[in-house]
């Protein structure tokens, strides 16, 4: 009895599944706002292979809006396999995955410190909405035969409210920030050609899962600015993704976002 842990963790890393992934997060909008008038915007590419533009600007001192839009296409290639299966039997699938959509929303940001200018906090809720559609072509073999392969697609509207808060330190050419995001995410208008039967054994939203799921980012972003040049710079980024309704199966998702890019900002520092 002793080694029935250690062969039943054996035949769980053996063992591969198809993941199909129907949720993505987007870039963290966290613009670099300090007082009135203030504005930052960004254009980002990351890995799930996406394009982020965001931003955001302070109409007051302590109010700001934010809004951005977002586009992804990412490819993937799945398994499916046992450790008691022939090398040869299995299942494999090609899956693309499409999203597109905008998002917009409003909040406070503050100094913590009334001495100190450098250290800040933000509070923002708001809404999102787009599309999503996955493209899938099984294959009843671990290698793809394409006059085998069984077609199919699941599209639908995603729409997400989010509340996030953030913390950033700014210095003369860099700006550092730390991030969590709450994702509410409703898949609705669902249009798809799996069986009933095919939707229920992977928890699709609509049949074979609730049409809501919750979500949490962590993330952090790092901007640098050109010393000659201020007002423009580079930006790293990256978040960590976990779902909240776990004690439920539900469908895959993508669990980390990565990207660098561009981003844009008025000057901050009084000559």
């Amino acid at each position: 009895m002793k080694y029935l842990p250690i062969f039943l963790l054996l035949v769980f890393c053996s063992c591969k599944t198809i993941e199909r992934k129907l949720f993505s997060p987007t870039a963290i909008n966290n613009p670099s706002l300090q007082k009135q008038g203030d504005h930052s915007f960004s254009a980002t590419f990351s890995s799930p292979s996406g394009f982020d533009v965001s931003g955001g600007a302070a109409l007051t001192n302590r109010l700001a809006v934010i809004g951005g839009a977002y586009a992804h296409k990412t490819d993937d290639f799945e398994e499916q396999s046992s450790i008691f299966d022939d090398p040869d039997e299995g299942a494999s699938a090609k899956l693309l995955y499409r999203q597109k959509g905008w998002h917009g929303g409003m909040g406070v940001y503050f100094p913590l410190s009334k001495k100190s200018n450098e250290n800040f906090a933000s509070f923002f809720g708001g809404y999102s909405n787009g599309n999503f559609r996955m493209d899938e072509r099984y294959y009843q073999a671990v290698t793809p035969t394409e006059s085998a392969a069984r077609v199919s697609f699941y599209k639908s509207n995603i729409r997400r409210y989010f509340l996030q808060g953030s913390f950033t330190e700014y210095s003369k050419y860099s700006d550092f920030s730390f991030t969590f995001r709450y994702n509410n995410v409703e898949y609705s208008d669902i249009i798809t050609d799996y069986t009933p039967e095919q939707q229920k054994d992977f928890s699709f939203p609509g049949l074979g899962y609730s049409r809501f799921s919750q979500f949490l980012d962590f993330g952090f972003c790092g901007k640098f600015f050109i010393p000659d040049s201020p007002w423009m710079g580079f930006q790293v980024f990256g978040s960590a993704t976990a779902r909240l309704n776990r004690e439920d199966h539900n469908f895959y998702h993508y669990p980390f976002r990565f990207g660098f890019g561009l981003v844009v900002k008025n000057p901050f520092k009084g000559k």
